[in-house]
């Protein structure tokens, strides 16, 4: 068939046809991480970016082009998540503005420049644009379809030839990002991009086999329910927290940590240098402080009434009032942190984080979700803590969406979200802060256990599916059948950039407590120089989060 030219009812069709194909192929694309490690989520994350595109698309009543194509590029924008997700809503940004505003259909040279001017809006998204990506495979694509369309003018035609074009620079990724050769893989965005073409091509064959979309049809994000209290079984009601200035540094923590664990639960004691949190529900405050007390200065001392509190939110939530939000303090600057995991979001709450939204590994979050974080907060300045690396582009996206004056700290992981928030000093700007802050990663290596979600290699070495892995700073250092055993050589590795430090074990919702104490004290045993904390962190996929400072 030939086909000159896409009104914008076919461009719906072909959108929804190719978000439809994406999702149904989203596991193969997920496969393809380089890492057999089970957060593999990059079709995924495309997938949610299309349904978002597709849905706001939907809601345009009429066949006007212009307007079909702008609100894809809108839904793609907010619906954006992941590296992948962030790159593929630029090329729909870019595209969208390369469809001129009047048009109602778009030739096989028009389709083909408006494509490009995606192109060149994705690789201006990124920092860093390395070839053997997305990008790369995108670029590619481009400049066929550009070469075709001056050819001939049969769209169909031209877009087999460059789907043809790019599957063939999709096998060559590997030979450009040794990781993937290693790995066995082609790049994953790269594939999903080519998927989403494939489908676009096929509805444009036949146009009668898209039937009608449904809002929310594809996948639909599940809204994460809000952190409940029980209050029925409340058992200790204060929820107190303050900052301890020693006279020296490197106060004996565990002893501390023992003295006041007898009052309470949740307890966390975590420092640097002479400063130190504590943060303890207890029923007894006066006791917390007294015992506090002996080791130094207090300062920042903070005692809520939990019961009260729930109390309070459950009626606001009913019945909130204007004046009643007028009369809240506004906080110059707020964190917001990206946390999974009931015990990681406890300690990211008691060390300063304002605002925790759901998400991590295989669950990265939005650029609506971090957008309507930041603007319910009253706070002028908010410091965003990605504590991911996958989530960093994304939260960037926000800075250009909001009228407040929003900083992303590129904490790629928990402990260097941990490290970033210790480091925060609300007698300093959120210029200064943002710096310190940044700073202060240099001095966490992070370490993680997980297990192989595929067979793979590594160095090679073959990994097969359920092997347990461990990884340091985003390399893969340790492989076996024992996560104990695992786990041990991880540490061994981590202590070998450092010779003394803060040993943190973050323990899952797979681990025991018994577990991870016991492992903690194999670990204090061999290793006299580091000291060694454990917390239950509760984060699915990840056995153990280690931070070494």
């Amino acid at each position: 068939m030939s086909l000159e030219n896409i009104d914008g009812a076919l461009f719906r069709k072909a959108l929804i046809h190719s978000a439809r194909m994406l999702e149904q192929n989203k596991k193969v694309v997920d496969s393809l991480n380089v890492y057999p490690v089970p957060d593999g989520d990059t079709g995924t994350n495309m997938s949610l970016t299309m349904e978002q595109a597709v849905a706001e698309a939907a809601k345009i009543k009429s066949d006007d082009l212009k307007r079909i194509v702008d609100a894809a590029a809108w839904g793609a924008l907010m619906g954006a998540r992941g590296n992948s997700g962030v790159i593929l809503s630029q090329l729909f940004r870019g595209f969208a503005a390369g469809v001129a505003d009047g048009k109602d259909s778009l030739n096989s040279k028009e389709l083909a420049a408006a494509f490009k001017k995606g192109v060149e809006e994705a690789y201006k998204a990124v920092l860093k644009p390395v070839e053997g990506t997305i990008l790369t495979v995108a670029r590619e694509a481009a400049e066929r379809m550009l070469l075709e369309a001056k050819k001939s003018m049969d769209i169909v035609d031209n877009l087999e030839k460059t789907i043809e074009h790019a599957k063939k620079v999709l096998d060559k990724t590997p030979e450009m990002l040794p990781i993937l050769k290693e790995a066995g893989v082609v790049d994953a965005g790269g594939k999903g991009l080519i998927i989403l073409m494939e489908g676009f091509l096929q509805a444009l064959k036949n146009p009668n086999m898209v039937g009608e979309y449904k809002l929310g049809e594809l996948i639909a994000e599940t809204e994460q329910e809000p952190v409940s209290l029980n209050v029925e079984n409340l058992e200790y009601i204060y929820c107190t927290e303050l900052i301890l200035q020693t006279e020296t540094p490197g106060a004996d923590l565990e002893a501390l940590k023992s003295q006041i664990s007898v009052l309470g639960d949740s307890l966390l004691v975590t420092g640097m240098n002479n400063v130190i949190k504590i943060h303890v529900h207890t029923n007894h405050p006066g006791d917390v402080l007294e015992k506090a007390l002996k080791w130094g200065e207090l300062t920042k001392v903070k005692i809520d009434n939990m019961k009260l509190q729930h109390e309070e939110f459950v009626r606001t939530s009913v019945n909130q009032s204007a004046d009643h939000d007028d009369a809240v303090e506004v906080k110059d600057i707020e964190i917001v942190a990206v946390v999974s995991g009931e015990g990681l979001k406890e300690i990211f709450k008691s060390i300063g984080a304002g605002v925790i939204i759901e998400g991590g590994q295989s669950m990265n979050p939005s650029i609506e979700r971090i957008l309507a974080a930041v603007e319910e907060q009253k706070s002028p300045n908010i410091i965003i803590l990605p504590n991911n690396k996958n989530i960093i582009l994304t939260a960037e996206q926000v800075k250009n969406l909001t009228s407040k004056k929003v900083y992303v700290v590129p904490t790629k992981s928990i402990p260097q979200g941990i490290s970033a928030i210790l480091a925060y000093d609300p007698n300093y700007s959120a210029e200064e802060n943002v710096k310190r802050m940044s700073d202060s990663l240099k001095n966490v290596i992070t370490g993680e256990v997980t297990f192989a979600a595929r067979d793979s290699k590594w160095n090679g070495t073959a990994i097969k599916e359920g092997d347990i892995l461990g990884i340091m700073d985003g390399e893969l250092v340790a492989i076996g059948s024992e996560r104990q055993k695992v786990l041990e050589e991880l540490v061994q590795k981590m202590a070998t950039k450092k010779r003394s430090g803060m040993l943190t074990f973050y323990y899952g919702e797979e681990v025991t407590q018994e577990e991870a104490e016991e492992i903690a004290s194999k670990v204090a045993e061999r290793y006299p120089d580091f000291e060694v904390e454990i917390y239950r962190g509760g984060q699915s996929l990840y056995y153990y989060i280690v931070s070494l400072e």
